[in-house]
């Protein structure tokens, strides 16, 4: 297959574990378990509080749209800025703050011990792109293999398949490493 498309207009809101909240997942591997491999999802945080625990698993999040917020993970805190990754353990007890108002984020939540990261990449030019992978269009728009894709769609690549992201003006898009 090569590459899967996947528009934000197809994402179902779900709640978070602790329920504070809602998730629209992008991707799950497998689907419909609960000991899944990974997760994509972009969360809507309107309040502080509490994030939910995902004991066994490492978390990468990154903040989309706002401010920012500051993360505190066992106890230390971390101020996380907009479009910085920032990884944690999943089963530490965490709880944010939004000093400057509601945010979105990208949650990649993978296995502890298996690959997965998130980078952020402003993108001039053709970019190809290697599988077992995701991206997600931060900012801007972009044809993945001609087809089109806006803010926040999202594509998958299959593992050793590669794709040409070509951006249509200024585009920004987050780069996901997958197991």
């Amino acid at each position: 297959m090569g590459l899967t498309l996947l528009p934000a207009v197809d994402r179902i809101a779900v709640a978070w574990r602790n329920g504070g909240g809602i998730t629209r997942e992008i991707f799950v591997h497998p689907r419909g378990v609960d000991d899944f491999q990974w997760r994509l999802s972009i969360a809507d945080v309107v309040a502080d509080g509490p994030f939910s625990a995902f004991p066994g698993y490492r978390r990468v999040i990154t903040v989309l749209t706002g401010a920012g917020m500051r993360l505190t993970v066992d106890g230390v805190g971390h101020d996380v800025g907009p479009l910085e990754p920032f990884e944690f353990d999943g089963g530490a007890q965490t709880s944010c703050t939004l000093p400057g108002g509601p945010i979105t984020d990208l949650n990649l939540i993978v296995r502890a011990g298996d690959r997965g990261a998130v980078r952020v990449v402003d993108v001039t030019g053709p970019l190809t792109v290697t599988g077992p992978a995701a991206i997600v269009v931060v900012r801007g728009s972009a044809a993945v293999d001609g087809r089109p894709v806006h803010t926040p769609d999202a594509a998958l690549v299959d593992r050793a398949a590669d794709t040409v992201l070509h951006p249509r003006g200024a585009t920004t898009v987050a780069l996901i490493d997958l197991p």
